[in-house]
């Protein structure tokens, strides 16, 4: 890329497919065929060619000397075609013979640069819609990812280029670890607003969910005051409760309810990430069975939920799976 940028008029031209029209690009377990999931090669090639299309979008942002697009063929007459849809490939007539698929290839090759539309998909020298998902072939929202979910693929894309490749499958089964990085305690106290959770029996169907923080004088305990309201009733709740901080880092906690008394559960409570600035943190449990995204302020912009939901995708959660939570 830097001999590129160097070069006037320079641009990277990468061939994608109208195959990528049927999907998003997927988890990185299920692009990389690196999961449990049964291989499916007409999927794998439309993740692999969603994922170019992407590519390219982010290229072309991050080095704008460069006229970086992706474009397809249009369905064309190959004997990978005839292998991959066999008979089902009368429903892509009139199909295209080699030199009608190569044309508008060969002319991003050749054209002035300046003609050229930087993340554009081309097809038949001209930017394309990206989206067909919807009703009568609108855009849609199916085939579309967010931005956080396309921040993660170029995460674990580098990772992968330079040989990081452990999976998400192992990420996803080993146990959550808290943060190694020390917190500061006194300044990690105060108001903190669950965004989004997986929640438990007790705070499932609940709104307006707000921790409290206090640490006591000796610095080790922190008093916590869960409170919430309760969907439809709108009737407010507190549960007290009381932790530990049982690591030099304090990021790991043992937690006790308060149900008359205070219970000698000792339940692992893990700060797994927190903001630079303590805007955002992100707490777990061992097994993942629970969440809690939380910010300073009770509701965040999407491209923060975004970043936040893709760093809980790193440590191993299922994002399908966690909820948000009504602050207004």
């Amino acid at each position: 890329m830097p001999v590129l940028e160097a070069t006037e008029g320079s641009r990277l031209i990468v061939v994608s497919s109208g195959g990528m029209y049927n999907t998003a690009f997927p988890k990185w377990e299920d692009a990389t065929s690196t999961g449990t999931a049964k291989y499916d090669g007409q999927f794998a090639y439309a993740y692999a060619k969603r994922g170019q299309v992407l590519l390219c979008e982010q290229w072309a942002e991050l080095h704008p000397k460069v006229k970086v697009v992706s474009c397809h063929p249009g369905w064309t007459s190959t004997p990978a075609v005839d292998e991959a849809y066999g008979s089902s490939k009368s429903y892509l007539e009139p199909m295209r013979n080699t030199w009608q698929g190569a044309e508008g290839i060969i002319w991003l090759c050749v054209t002035d640069s300046a003609a050229i539309e930087p993340g554009a998909f081309y097809l038949d020298r001209e930017p394309q819609v990206k989206h067909m998902g919807g009703a009568f072939f609108t855009e849609g929202t199916i085939t579309k990812n967010s931005p956080g979910e396309v921040a993660d693929m170029m995460r674990l894309l580098e990772d992968w280029a330079n040989g990081r490749r452990d999976s998400e499958l192992r990420v996803a089964s080993a146990p959550l670890a808290a943060m190694t990085s020390p917190i500061d305690l006194q300044r990690f106290m105060g108001t903190w607003y669950v965004i989004a959770n997986i929640p438990t029996f007790f705070d499932r169907g609940t709104t307006h969910n707000v921790e409290n923080y206090k640490l006591d004088d000796g610095g080790r305990v922190v008093h916590v005051d869960f409170t919430y309201r309760k969907a439809g009733s709108g009737k407010p709740g507190l549960l007290q409760q009381r932790a530990e901080v049982v690591n030099e880092a304090c990021t790991q906690w043992a937690i006790s309810p308060k149900l008359g008394v205070f219970l000698p559960l000792r339940i692992a409570y893990l700060v797994a990430d927190c903001a630079e600035d303590y805007s955002t943190t992100i707490i777990g449990v061992p097994d993942k069975s629970y969440i809690w995204i939380m910010a300073r302020t009770p509701t965040v912009d999407q491209a923060t939920y975004d970043a936040l939901l893709a760093k809980a995708r790193s440590f191993g959660y299922n994002t399908a799976s966690i909820l948000r939570v009504p602050q207004e």
